[in-house]
């Protein structure tokens, strides 16, 4: 049986005329086409028996000769094992998804469940019109012949038009019994229509359902088959077995079984060995860069703090090959002798140690928060002075300014101290966990708030930002001193000070007084002066 694989532009008429065989007979040998005019690449034909090959002749037989792995390794095209309750889940779906949907018959059927309905409403209004017809029609009828012939009128014209109104009358009357049927059967047939739009959808949309999970399966299924194949490919590739040494039984059932060509199998095998041939090389240029920097690691020139990391390919991490520990002693400015030790309480300490941090390990999340936090304390502080500066203040006027919803500069006032709490616990003051109603009540008071009169709004304002410098200088002096660089932050710390000194200068106050203060411990174990 000759066997013939369909490449992309062929036609049956061609494959026929190559053949010698007719479009019929190979539709006959081929019985999966339906259409002669719809074939696809990359299935095979049964061109039917060919001629029989000239015997070929005896070969010689050869030395034995040593065989490599390749040689002796049977590599085969493993079968495809579909599990059996995917296949049925698979069936399922494509039943679903092939399935139709018939209008008519469902429109007809929800007709039929209210004919009976419909052929009631028409018996009850047939009998009503009877009984009118009967009773009050007929008397109608009799008063106006009677009427008619009391006054002579019985034959003349003026007899007869009098009759006819009365027969209007009562036409018009036995007309208002159809109105009501037909309203009643108009409102059947139309929930009838609504009941079948709304079965016609369902069933739509359930067979809509069906194909997107058929065509999800087939993806699903897919994907399983190109993994099982690229499988082979790598298996192949490891025993050094060229995909030309398979048998034709291993492409046909590759063909059958995964939807692979022969050629779709030797264009995967050549990809992946071009990228492990450049994965080899890579990782041998990595090792000889490794080996490298090892025997150069001494003639490295690492400034304090600074390391030097290189890539192991055997590891996938980075290797310390030479590094130089920094001592984090701050160092003199310029206007100070070179050289020497700063005191913790020169106002240069904290800028010399940002300085000096340069070539530190980055800055964590963690630990950049408390900065950023002190920052956003800062800015807000700036709005919450303009208020101390605008607005009066004190114990009456605070209770009925924060009872006034209408006071818009009191409730905004409000709004800032509220926004500014959880900041200055958590950044300034080290709060950790969830706040208390108490603990929210005690860092209110460190703050300026509608109740307190303006001086003390001024000085609780004033220590407010003396605590914020000073906790971002201690920040920034214990991260240096860490390790961490922290030399990017100069010109925030520079700007953060020069920003409280602008604001305490508008205040105009330094401390709360004395005899307006008293103190509370925070969780973490500090105690602060409050204001009463």
């Amino acid at each position: 049986m000759s066997v013939y694989t369909i490449q992309y532009g062929d036609t049956l008429n061609g494959i026929a005329s190559k053949s010698g065989k007719s479009i019929q007979e190979l539709m006959r040998l081929n019985p999966s086409i339906v259409d002669p005019n719809k074939i696809y690449a990359g299935r095979t034909l049964n061109l039917g028996e060919s001629a029989p090959a000239a015997p070929a002749p005896t070969p010689t037989p050869a030395a034995p000769q040593k065989q490599t792995i390749a040689q002796v390794a049977k590599v085969t095209v493993p079968n495809y094992v579909q599990d059996p309750t995917s296949a049925q889940i698979g069936n399922n779906y494509r039943t679903q998804a092939t399935s139709t949907v018939d209008e008519e018959a469902i429109r007809s059927a929800t007709r039929a469940r209210i004919q009976g309905q419909i052929d009631a409403i028409n018996g009850a209004v047939a009998d009503q019109i009877a009984n009118f017809r009967s009773t009050t029609a007929k008397n109608r009828q009799g008063q106006s012949y009677a009427l008619a012939a009391a006054g002579g009128r019985i034959g003349s014209a003026t007899g007869e038009s009098e009759f006819q109104t009365t027969e209007d009358y009562n036409n018009k009357e036995e007309q208002t019994y159809r109105d009501d049927a037909n309203n009643k059967i108009s409102q059947l047939l139309g929930a009838a229509t609504r009941d079948a739009d709304a079965e016609i959808k369902a069933k739509r949309d359930a067979i809509q359902q069906g194909v997107d999970k058929y065509f999800e399966f087939l993806d699903n299924q897919g994907k399983q088959k190109r993994d099982q194949v690229t499988a082979f490919v790598k298996n192949m590739l490891a025993l050094g077995v060229d995909p030309s040494q398979l048998q034709d039984s291993d492409f046909q059932k590759l063909q059958d079984q995964y939807g692979f060509t022969r050629e779709q199998l030797v264009s995967l095998y050549n990809d992946a060995k071009t990228q492990k041939d450049q994965q080899d090389v890579q990782t041998e240029k990595q090792k000889a860069d490794l080996e490298k920097a090892k025997n150069d690691s001494n003639q490295f020139s690492l400034n304090e703090g600074d390391a030097r990391y290189v890539y192991d390919p055997e590891t996938g991490t980075a290797k310390l090959i030479a590094q130089r520990p920094k001592t984090y002693a701050p160092k003199g400015t310029s206007s100070d002798t070179p050289g020497t030790t700063l005191a913790y309480s020169d106002p240069n300490y904290t800028l010399d140690a940002i300085r000096n941090s340069k070539g530190g390990r980055f800055l964590t999340q963690g630990e950049l928060k408390p900065i950023t936090d002190i920052q956003t304390i800062v800015g807000q502080a700036e709005t919450l002075t303009g208020f101390v500066n605008s607005i009066d203040t004190g114990p009456i006027v605070g209770i009925i300014k924060s009872a006034n919803p209408y006071d818009t500069k009191a409730q905004e006032m409000k709004a800032a101290v509220t926004a500014i709490v959880p900041k200055l616990a958590r950044g300034v003051y080290g709060e950790v966990g969830v706040l208390t109603d108490q603990d929210i009540e005690n860092y209110s008071r460190t703050i300026a708030n509608l109740k307190n009169t303006t001086d003390v709004n001024k000085a609780v304002m004033a220590m407010t930002l003396d605590i914020a410098t000073r906790s971002l200088a201690n920040q920034l002096n214990s991260l240096s001193a860490g390790g961490r660089d922290v030399s990017k932050f100069e010109s925030i710390y520079q700007g953060m000070n020069e920003k409280a000194s602008k604001l305490k200068a508008e205040l105009g106050v330094g401390q709360a007084p004395a005899s307006q203060s008293s103190t509370f411990t925070s969780k973490s174990g500090k105690t602060y002066n409050l204001p009463n």
